[in-house]
Order: C-alpha cells, then sequence, then structure tokens
C-alpha cells in the first residue's frame, strides 16, 4: 500500500472476527455486571427491603451495563481492527486486495487487484429500499428506512462491486444527481420477492432471480445484485461518499 498520494479505505466494517468478540463481550458484561450489582446490593442495602428483590435487580441493571460494555468494544474494535479488505486509491490506480476470510472462498486470487483510470472501464451503479421483503445478516442491523447504494467497475477480467448503506436524506445526494458519470438506477427486493412468491423465504438465502428479470430492461442492474451478495464488500457512509468521489474524478 505504498505511495504518498494514495488513501486506503478499509472494508467490511461488521466483518466475522469483530462481531464473535462483541457477542462475548456481551456475554461478560452481563455476568460481571450481575456480580457486580449483586456484591453492592448486599454491601450498601444490606438489611433493606431492596436486598429481597436482588436478583431482579441485578438482571435488570446487569442488561444496560452489557449493551454499553458491548457497544464500547465494537466502536473501538471497528477503528482498530480492520477485515483486511481494503481499497487502495491512488492517482493513476485504484487497488483492491481482500481479506483472509475472502480469498479462502475462492482459488488464486491476486494480492491485489487493479484498475487503471487511462484504460476503458464499465460502470454500473445501482440501489434499493431495505424493506418490504424478510433481511438478514447485516441488512438487519441498520433501519428499513435507509437504501442499500451500490457500484459495479469491471475491468477485464477485474470486478469490483462495493456497497453502503445510508439514510434517504444523505443517499439522495447520489441517488438524485442526473450528472454522475453514471446515475443510480433503482430496483426493487420487494418486487423480486414477490415475483418468486418467496416473501417468506428465510431471511439467510437469497430467492433465484428469475431468467425474465435477467434479460428484461433492468436485467444488468439485476445481475450485479446478484454478483454482490456473493462478493460485495461494504464501505461505511463516510468511506462510501469519498469512493464516489473518487470515482467522479477519474472516470
Amino acid at each position: 500500500m505504498s505511495g504518498q498520494s494514495s488513501k486506503v479505505l478499509y472494508a467490511d466494517p461488521e466483518h466475522g472476527g469483530l462481531r464473535f468478540i462483541v457477542i462475548v463481550v456481551l456475554l461478560l458484561g452481563l455476568i460481571l455486571s450481575f456480580i457486580f450489582i449483586q456484591i453492592m446490593l448486599s454491601l450498601l442495602a444490606a438489611g433493606n427491603i431492596l436486598i429481597e428483590f436482588a436478583n431482579v435487580v441485578s438482571c435488570a441493571g446487569a442488561i444496560p451495563l452489557a449493551l454499553g460494555m458491548a457497544w464500547a468494544a465494537e466502536t473501538y474494535l471497528k477503528r482498530a481492527w480492520h477485515s483486511g479488505t481494503m481499497l487502495r486509491l491512488g492517482d493513476s490506480e485504484m487497488g483492491y486486495r481482500t481479506g483472509k476470510s475472502r480469498q479462502s472462498q475462492e482459488e488464486e486470487i491476486p494480492e491485489e487487484i487493479i484498475f487503471e483510470w487511462g484504460k476503458h472501464l464499465n460502470l454500473t451503479r445501482w440501489y434499493f429500499e431495505l424493506s418490504g421483503y424478510p433481511r438478514g445478516g447485516r441488512e438487519r442491523r441498520v433501519s428499513s428506512k435507509w437504501f442499500c447504494l451500490a457500484c459495479q467497475l469491471q475491468q477485464n477480467d477485474a470486478r469490483l462491486i462495493v456497497h453502503g448503506y445510508s439514510p434517504p436524506e444523505k443517499a439522495a445526494v447520489w441517488t438524485d444527481d442526473q450528472k454522475l458519470s453514471e446515475s443510480f438506477h433503482q430496483i426493487s427486493l420487494a418486487y423480486l420477492y414477490s415475483e418468486t412468491g418467496k416473501k417468506t423465504r428465510a431471511a439467510a438465502t437469497r430467492p433465484a432471480i428469475p431468467s425474465s428479470m435477467l434479460t428484461g430492461k433492468d436485467g444488468r442492474y439485476w445481475l450485479a445484485e446478484k454478483k454482490r451478495w456473493q462478493e460485495g464488500i461494504e464501505l461505511t457512509q463516510e468511506d462510501f461518499a469519498i469512493f464516489m468521489k473518487y470515482l467522479e474524478q477519474k472516470i
């Protein structure tokens, strides 16, 4: 990741390792908070009627304390512990490097995939509302009123799909901008689920996209969305905005 003019964006901020540690912190926080409150009650409320409800008070107090610990741990770890998947934004090229977890899913992945701004590049942008269909994974941890914005870059055999989640007012900065080199096109996952009759399908899986949708007028967006499920990387709101501005300067 050398080069004084390069900027690095770290992708997938809520990677699997971080989520596991946060769950561990939450469970330990519940246990330690319960014990701490029990000890404090025995010292400060001895002989008081409150001691008769020590278990109830300890449980009620342990939950917010543990949630606070988990939130603090997650906030710190997001800044200090990266997934290993990153984008290097340079003057003449952009590099994409995958983390170990992604490298293990496929064979013969280059150490860094390069996109050169002096060569032809295909760009596809789309977005959709996070409502009207069963959500799973990362989508469940953001508001159903938000949007998912996605961008696919293709240059020869190199492909990169980047997405981010944003509230409507911030997403509109990009979705309503018709001066972009490639404007955002809206698709509907609610429509996809209704077309496939899978409105109650398990949220962890996506329905197969009908061939009629893949060959229709929005076919290239649905094909890109299908690939996003398999290989897309997520950026934070702030980093997605940096990535978008960078692309507009280079394309």
